[in-house]
This record gives C-alpha cells, sequence and structure tokens, in this order.
C-alpha cells in the first residue's frame, strides 16, 4: 500500500441535500476531513471511526434481513 505524504482532496459528484453544495473530502494519513464546498468549516474524523460506523451500518442491516427472514417464515 502507498502511505499518504500529502492530503488529497476530492469533491463529490452530486450535490448535498437542500444546501446544494458539493462536498469536498480530504484523505490526511489518519483522518477525513469533510465540508461543503465554498465554506471553510470542515468536519473532521478519524479513519477508525468511520469504519466502527460503517460495521455497525452492516451489522444492523443484517439484524434487520434476519429478523425479516424470520417474520416470513412464522407468517407462512
Amino acid at each position: 500500500m502507498t502511505t499518504f505524504s500529502r492530503p488529497v482532496r476530492r469533491v463529490t459528484l452530486e450535490t448535498y441535500k437542500h444546501f446544494r453544495r458539493q462536498i469536498v473530502v480530504t484523505l490526511y494519513a489518519d483522518t477525513i476531513s469533510m465540508r461543503l464546498k465554498g465554506t471553510r468549516t470542515a468536519y473532521k474524523l478519524p479513519v477508525s471511526h468511520v469504519m466502527d460506523y460503517a460495521l455497525r451500518i452492516e451489522a444492523v442491516r443484517l439484524q434487520r434481513e434476519k429478523a425479516a427472514r424470520r417474520k416470513a417464515r412464522r407468517n407462512k
């Protein structure tokens, strides 16, 4: 893997909700920063927190699927 020596910035293709602005994402070594394009307020998160959040979302999705399968079996 290549390590980051400089920040990498990318802009989303779609605008964000009612703000109608694109999101600027900056990747640092162990941090992700997001802000609305044209603003200065940035929201920074450690990459580990983003991964934890993604795993929690996946776990909830799997629990809901499992519950739906159980409910469907009971209703047969």
